[in-house]
């Protein structure tokens, strides 16, 4: 019975496609949501109050599992009311963040499948479909040919998919040259890191993030292409269904960069579903977060397709096109 469970949530992942949003609540405004410090707490509303008029076209919502995670971060009973108005919960477990490295990830294994068990716990009161991400960009700092680390997702994957209704993912960073189109050299680096994980997992995750203060704008303007080409890889050599785990792509200082490659986004999506089996897209954050901080420094405050205070950038209505 437990095998029939987990073969029709794949077969259901398969027939669905995901378009999901970086959020959890958010504020009323003029505007419509904004950004969730914008207002007490006692006035945030969960985003789903505002997505059906705002983006019909969502399905999903995408919240982040880090090491200092706590549960009423995100409570059960407003998951299950997410799930309850059609909106499934991806996950994005993050335990070991930038800090991955051989050494860090011996050190605290022990500590990482501590927080492993706790959110396994969580899972099993979330009532319906659940997709996690795992460990995602975990292939830098000297992972990317970690056999050690193949071991602990796997591991991770199947500890996690004891539960009902969930499907699990792993998610390689798409690292290397920005400059070319496909780059198989430095994707092929990943597969010794991939060989055990990949078959357990139900989905083969990716990621893609570009802003000005890293990229040039031909590298940006790329992404859409680069995406492809690195989804269309991963189905090839894992066999599996893809996810496009988040999508960030910063608005500092070139508003219509922006807008164009989700408008090419937008346009390419049956192209990702043919070729690479995509069975969803996440963009990171819905709304632009002005204390967000990271790689991309300044760029990091502009990820969403909505401003702070809640108006629509010129990428809002293509994201709209996202079927």
């Amino acid at each position: 019975m437990k095998t029939l469970t987990v073969f029709s949530a794949f077969i259901s992942m398969l027939c669905a496609f995901y378009i999901g949003v970086g959020e959890f609540s958010a504020c009323p405004s003029k505007n419509g949501s904004s950004y969730y410090k914008n207002c007490k707490y006692e006035k945030q509303k969960p985003l789903y109050y505002f997505l059906k008029k705002e983006a019909p076209n969502v399905n999903a919502i995408s919240v982040w599992i880090t090491r200092t995670w706590k549960e009423n971060w995100y409570p059960v009973k407003t998951v299950n009311e997410y799930i309850k108005h059609g909106y499934t919960p991806i996950f994005i477990f993050y335990w070991f963040a930038d800090d991955i490295s051989p050494k860090f990830v011996k050190k605290n294994e022990k500590k990482y499948f501590k927080t492993l068990k706790k959110f396994k716990n969580y899972l099993k009161k979330i009532k319906g479909k659940k997709i996690v991400i795992l460990n995602p960009e975990y292939n830098e700092n000297g992972m990317h040919n970690s056999k050690m680390f193949d071991i602990l997702q796997a591991k991770s994957i199947i500890e996690l998919k004891e539960i009902d209704n969930t499907l699990v993912g792993i998610c390689p960073g798409d690292f290397g040259n920005y400059n070319v189109i496909w780059d198989g050299v430095n994707w092929e680096q990943y597969s010794k890191s991939m060989e055990l994980s990949a078959k357990l997992s139900d989905f083969i995750a990716f990621q893609e993030m570009r802003a000005l203060t890293k990229n040039s704008p031909q590298q940006m303007l790329d992404t859409p292409l680069r995406a492809l080409a690195f989804a269309t890889y991963l189905h090839e050599k894992y066999k599996k269904p893809t996810f496009l785990a988040y999508l960030a792509v910063s608005s500092y200082k070139n508003e219509k960069i922006q807008k164009e490659i989700f408008e090419n986004f937008a346009k390419m999506l049956p192209l990702f579903k043919h070729s690479a089996n995509l069975a969803g897209i996440n963009i990171f954050h819905y709304i632009d977060v002005p204390d967000h901080q990271g790689f991309f420094d300044k760029a990091e405050r502009f990820f969403g397709v909505k401003k702070a205070n809640g108006e629509k950038k010129e990428s809002f209505k293509e994201f709209l096109k996202f079927k």
